[in-house]
């Protein structure tokens, strides 16, 4: 039974999915369905039930998928102790994150691990929460970058590397933009932009206004960050956002620092707590607690922009 091939399984059990497991673990789809039928036939057992485009865990898959993270995380364990005695950094690194945080906190950092450490091969995956959380349990991702403090488990591990501090996103034609700040009273019954439940922005939202008498009423949910901010353009309504995920240079939008509850939010780095013992791991660990501290130059106070 080789590794990759179980690595393979573990994305399609997760997913049920071939395109979605394939996209996830940087595969051509064709592969990912070879490799599934190499592990079968080597096991000697039927792992998906196929009914049309739709996959299901047989019960000798389920068997699979309950020894399938460990074996996994005992293979990266004695690849850690090999290369920690060999003192050396080397592999791939799957680096995940929220799409904005892709786009503003990873790429200085991964330039700098990179030209630092050539032997390790970098892979960055934009994803959501959920997402990201099932690709650390199942060995596809080694480390990710998210907002908020995930909870606590016993296989996870994280630390607050970062706040970012929330802004009202108002259409520069709107009455309140020209105020130095937003207030809960000033947004009282005002439209709001909002993404689904179960979002990591929507839960800031609900946060942020949990028992709140002066509540905004929620005008449109939608999938995005992006679509929110350009309804917030065309007047539609208003938002809560982290200010790093603000669209630059669209002068159509004013965002004013939010002075309500919670108006920080953190940024965590989460890695699996048994490959966080790999050499590679544990270097991109400690690059990215020298670069970001709590409260540091990412906490940015600034007075309403256009």
């Amino acid at each position: 039974m080789q590794l990759k091939h179980l690595k393979t399984f573990v994305a399609v059990a997760s997913d049920l999915n071939i395109t979605r497991a394939a996209e996830r673990i940087h595969l051509a789809q064709s592969s990912v369905s070879e490799q599934i039928q190499a592990l079968e036939a080597d096991l000697n057992a039927t792992l998906f039930d196929r009914i049309g485009r739709k996959l299901k865990l047989t019960e000798a898959g389920q068997r699979l998928l309950e020894h399938a993270p460990d074996l996994l995380a005992r293979t990266d364990e004695a690849r850690a102790a090999v290369a920690t005695a060999a003192n050396t950094a080397a592999g791939t690194l799957a680096i995940g994150g929220l799409e904005t945080l892709c786009a503003s906190y990873l790429p200085s950092l991964l330039a700098h691990f990179g030209a630092q450490n050539p032997a390790v091969r970098l892979q960055l995956k934009s994803a959501g929460s959920g997402e990201l959380r099932a690709g650390l349990k199942s060995g596809a991702l080694d480390v990710s970058f998210a907002f908020g403090e995930p909870p606590e488990t016993s296989d996870l591990k994280h630390e607050v590397i970062a706040e970012e501090e929330l802004v009202v996103a108002v259409p520069a034609s709107h009455r309140l933009a020209g105020q130095a700040a937003a207030t809960a009273d000033d947004l009282r019954d005002e439209p709001f932009l909002v993404t689904e439940r179960g979002c990591v922005y929507r839960q800031m939202f609900e946060t942020a206004f949990a028992r709140d008498v002066a509540r905004p009423r929620i005008a449109v949910e939608l999938g995005s960050i992006a679509a929110i901010q350009k309804l917030v353009a065309e007047g539609t309504g208003l938002a809560l956002i982290p200010r790093v995920a603000v669209m630059a240079g669209d002068e159509r939008i004013v965002t004013l620092p939010w002075t309500g509850k919670s108006s920080l939010v953190p940024v965590s780095m989460i890695w699996h707590g048994r490959r966080g013992k790999r050499p590679a791991v544990r270097l991109f660990l400690e690059a990215s607690r020298r670069q970001f501290k709590p409260g540091d130059a990412r906490l940015r106070r600034a007075t309403p922009s256009r």
